[in-house]
């Protein structure tokens, strides 16, 4: 069973107080063919009336979801030392000497299967020589995308971190402590009670989760400024 929140309740006991306090005098000027009924003569049946309607239309009004829009997004877009095409990224791991036969020709069907093209942009701890995977350079990686991301979407958008009331974020490997929630909302100055939510280890398909999340976080809570 649904709680009725502390706000809604105020809502309602200012409705019936507005309506106890205006519906006695407007009864007097009732037209005439409402004298039939004895509402002229009984002021506190006409302002029961109109709290009962008043209360409908409030209900019905607030049972409506709330729109949710998306307002601005950015997307990082990283150098041109960054970018590989699919042949030229097979044969930098072939280099490597880190992948047997089997996991090379795994990575080379996942390359041409998963739709990336021909100029997409790999980390820089992938397609250095030797290849550098470590805490340290998957720090640098986030880093450069989180805050240039952010950068951008909060100037285009003219908003500040102080606005945002909620944050979310998805990574689908890197879940480091503290979180990248924690790491955004401390670096951009956002509210202590900031509505934040930090996504890891569920894949791809969380970003889809994210974006729903985001739209039912923004229906409970209102006016709220999403970051995710």
């Amino acid at each position: 069973m649904a709680v009725m929140s502390r706000r809604r309740v105020i809502q309602l006991v200012l409705v019936g107080v507005v309506v106890f306090l205006v519906a006695p005098r407007l009864s007097w000027n009732l037209p005439g063919g409402l004298e039939k009924l004895g509402l002229q003569q009984s002021p506190a049946a006409v302002a029961v009336a109109c709290w009962a309607a008043a209360v409908a239309a409030w209900a019905y009004a607030v049972s409506r979801p709330r729109p949710v829009y998306l307002v601005d997004l950015s997307g990082y877009v990283a150098g041109a030392s960054h970018e590989a095409s699919r042949a030229k990224t097979i044969a930098h791991f072939g280099r490597c000497g880190r992948f047997s036969d089997e996991s090379m020709a795994f990575q080379k069907r996942m390359l041409e299967r998963s739709g990336l093209g021909e100029q997409t942009h790999f980390p820089a701890s992938l397609i250095s020589v030797p290849v550098d995977m470590c805490l340290r350079t998957a720090r640098e990686e986030s880093h450069a995308v989180i805050f240039g991301v952010v950068d951008d979407l909060l100037r285009r958008a003219r908003v500040a971190g102080g606005d945002v009331g909620v944050l979310i974020f998805n990574s689908s490997l890197l879940s480091p402590t503290p979180s990248f929630t924690s790491l955004i909302a401390n670096r951009y100055g956002m509210r202590r009670d900031v509505v934040s939510h930090n996504l890891s280890g569920m894949g791809c398909s969380a970003g889809i989760i994210a974006i729903d999340l985001a739209k039912r976080l923004l229906q409970v809570h209102g006016l709220y400024v999403n970051l995710s």
